[in-house]
């Protein structure tokens, strides 16, 4: 999915909003007791999902070219990497969950409670996914280019502003 890669910082805010704007839907809906809210939190959670998807799907070729390319760590980017995986299988997991409290009789309560800790459970991981993210591109300078070419990484960005420069002794 090499084709996916330039587009991954767009993909990657439908899981961050969906997810997180689904839980709190969630939320509310079990506070207030409206259908509405939770058929809506539930939505947003399959969407998120399917964004999640997408998103690891595009990190990946997104990621060799930041390490190879930018010479942005590795480890860096393994752990977002991670937690964007991480995130997938938790939504995913919430979104079984979920379909099986909407057809269970008996467990429908714990089913649900479980659906409801692993929509929580993805929407922290996808925050934490969302700021490992976020300091790759600020400080790691991942995906970003200027006059059309990339921008290696490695240079702190305090040295390239003079307002930002740190004194030497």
């Amino acid at each position: 999915m090499d084709f996916l890669a330039p587009f991954h910082p767009q993909i990657v805010h439908t899981p961050v909003a969906l997810i997180i704007t689904g839980a709190v839907f969630e939320l509310i809906g079990r506070t207030i007791d409206l259908a509405w809210w939770r058929k809506a939190a539930f939505a947003m959670l399959i969407l998120g999902t399917l964004g999640a998807g997408l998103a690891v799907l595009s990190g990946e070729p997104a990621s060799e070219r930041a390490e190879k390319g930018q010479g942005v760590p590795e480890q860096a980017v393994d752990v977002h990497e991670d937690l964007g995986k991480l995130t997938w299988w938790i939504a995913a997991a919430a979104v079984l969950a979920r379909m099986l409290a909407g057809r269970l009789k008996v467990a429908r309560g714990p089913a649900a409670g479980l659906a409801l800790m692993l929509h929580l459970a993805a929407a922290v991981t996808v925050a934490m996914a969302a700021h490992r993210g976020g300091v790759l591109v600020y400080e790691h300078a991942a995906g970003v280019r200027l006059h059309g070419k990339p921008v290696l990484s490695g240079r702190p960005h305090r040295e390239s502003h003079p307002e930002g420069r740190e004194q030497r002794r």
